[in-house]
């Protein structure tokens, strides 16, 4: 069950892989077999000029992109301006910015909101609460915030400096695209977003299974070795430890590592998560015991087991000697990029991220993907990723415009996430078309994605941002779904420009799909979650960091043979005498208030 909480404190021909890569690994675009509205919510869309409009009619290879209804009452006269605080940085074609761009002209023409910025910041947490802090302590908050941490989040609340949006959302929200949108998980889009049954702003939601683990292996060194891909942690372990004793690498004479770690055992790419799975717990994570109780799994027996396995696996050479100091994109281009490691656990997006360095630096390199193994007694888990982030899109209080922006964020939820809809952005930001010698011609045959970039991120959102909010976490698999079930069917000579890009995808594009559509197939059922989901208890303010630095060193020692096995049971004593019991307490009392 989710619970939630209560206040507490160019001129290349491109890829499809380009275009992918351009949108943040995946391109915005589908939602659910549900589409449209009834007929009485909204109006006609005959007064926005031609300009404005997204897509290509004209050119002999395009496409034309159908917008939703207007809603009701829009556009409104006169307009409202509405301030908002943004996250950077942004590209722009010149002479547009973030107030002034094709979403914001669309946008206004649609729903009379001109948009203007109150500040903004790159993605850098320092900067970001310093700009937050700034705005409370003036009493000077923009009227919509992006992305509000959930400290400052915390202090607006106890503030009483946000808007309850409670009311505004039952009228205003769109059925489809807002409301049954976020409905999954049980309520989970909501755990930091509603407070005490009320709705104090609105959940940050990406991708479902965005961060899920997948084995990718190369299925070259697989042949080497006369192997299949493993099922089982002893099949895996036989694996690579067969591809470290082959030295199948491409680096010095015996450098070839056989798993891919990163100095985080359960982190985004290169991880460990499904090796813990395996035996049914996840560093890191609070989850339910038999008694009904949230248990710290860290101190769980089945941790010191796992540790014992790994400790034996590094001694091997299976894992980097340095492994520990590694972030995960250093592994990504570093050991699989660099074809000197044959196994990394890894997200969907792995075949756009790491394995085309492979395959460029080794042509014969040959990768494919399996699920994860199930550990000694069948349990196969992994951690689960939560789409929801956590921050929060939030209204000051006494903003009048709530159902505005409510309608607004349903029309481009619809436009961006109805597959049907044929939306992918505006020509000249998003794409370009180009002429037989290379040279951008709105009426030229060649269409160019890779020399534009994703202009959902200008939206003032959800959806878009430049964080790539959406408010269905299933987007992108069901874009993929809708491409092959639909566009598929389209005879060849009748596609346009975009269906052939996709459609032509190359080996890695066509295996991040199969892979995307796989995971979150298994997203629910495989996943372990994290329970504690609400701001940090008293005790973790005050003692969180130093345990946090405790655990990360045991582990670590323990795994490279700087500490013993048994020091586990000293870490766990010191951690709960260090306040780890406290903690739980406090926890439980938080669980238990939910029920």
């Amino acid at each position: 069950m989710i619970r939630k909480h209560h206040l507490q404190s160019s001129k290349r021909k491109p890829s499809r892989r380009d275009f992918l890569k351009m949108s943040g690994i995946g391109m915005a675009a589908a939602m659910m077999a549900r589409y449209g509205l009834a007929p009485a919510f909204g109006q006609g869309m005959a007064d926005i000029p031609a300009e404005l409009l997204p897509g290509s009619p004209n050119n002999p290879r395009g496409w034309t992109t159908t917008l939703p209804p207007i809603p009701a009452g829009m556009p409104v006269n006169p307009p409202v301006t509405i301030t908002g605080s943004r996250r950077g940085p942004w590209e722009f074609a010149d002479g547009d910015n973030i107030e002034n761009s094709p979403f914001t002209r669309l946008n206004a023409a649609v729903t009379g909101i001109h948009w203007k910025l109150a500040f903004s910041w790159t993605d850098n947490e320092e900067e970001v609460l310093q700009k937050y802090n700034l705005a409370v302590a003036s009493n000077d908050l923009p009227d919509f915030m992006e992305t509000v941490p959930l400290q400052v989040y915390a202090e607006m609340l106890e503030n009483d400096l946000l808007e309850d949006i409670t009311e505004v959302w039952a009228a205003a929200a769109h059925p489809v695209w807002l409301k049954e949108a976020l409905s999954f998980g049980d309520g989970a889009a909501w755990q930091y977003a509603e407070v005490d049954g009320r709705k104090m702003g609105l959940p940050y939601t990406e991708q479902a299974a965005q961060n899920d683990k997948l084995v990718w292996i190369r299925q070259d060194w697989l042949d080497a070795v006369g192997m299949s891909a493993p099922t089982t942690i002893e099949e895996l372990h036989a694996v690579a430890k067969a591809f470290v004793e082959a030295d199948l690498g491409q680096g010095p004479a015996g450098s070839t590592i056989g798993l891919a770690a990163a100095n985080n055992l359960v982190t985004w790419f290169s991880s460990l998560d499904p090796i813990f799975g395996a035996w049914g717990v996840m560093p890191g994570y609070w989850t339910p015991n038999d008694s009904g109780d949230l248990q710290y799994n860290s101190a769980l027996p089945e941790i010191k087991e796992v540790l014992g396995l790994l400790r034996q696996w590094y001694a091997e050479g299976i894992f980097a000697q340095d492994f520990f100091t590694l972030r995960p994109p250093q592994t990504a281009f570093r050991q699989i990029g660099g074809n000197t490691c044959g196994i990394t656990m890894s997200p969907a997006f792995a075949a756009l991220f790491g394995i085309p360095d492979s395959v460029t630096n080794d042509p014969t390199a040959r990768w494919t993907w399996t699920d994860i193994p199930t550990g000694p007694t069948g349990i196969k888990k992994k951690a689960w990723s939560n789409p929801v982030g956590d921050v929060v899109f939030c209204f000051r209080k006494g903003f009048e415009h709530v159902d505005l922006v409510l309608k607004q964020i349903g029309w481009w939820a619809e436009l961006l996430q109805n597959p049907e809809n044929r939306f992918h952005g505006f020509e000249g930001t998003d794409y370009y078309w180009r002429d037989e010698a290379g040279d951008v011609d709105s009426m030229g045959s060649e269409l160019d994605l890779a020399s534009g970039y994703d202009g959902t991120k200008h939206i003032w959102g959800p959806p878009g941002t430049n964080g790539g909010a959406r408010t269905d976490p299933r987007h992108e698999t069901n874009w993929i779904k809708h491409r092959r079930e639909v566009w598929a069917n389209v005879p060849a000579g009748e596609r346009d420009a975009m269906m052939d890009a996709f459609l032509g995808g190359d080996e890695l594009s066509v295996m991040w799909d199969d892979a995307n559509v796989f995971a979150v197939e298994r997203w629910e059922e495989d996943g372990i979650r994290n329970h504690f989901t609400t701001f940090p208890t008293p005790t973790m303010e005050m003692v969180s960091a130093s345990l946090d630095s405790l655990e990360a060193e045991t582990f670590i020692n323990i795994i490279t043979g700087q500490a013993e096995l048994d020091d586990f049971d000293s870490f766990v004593a010191d951690w709960r005498a260090g306040g780890g019991d406290t903690i739980t307490g406090e926890v439980n009392d938080w669980w238990h208030g939910q029920m």
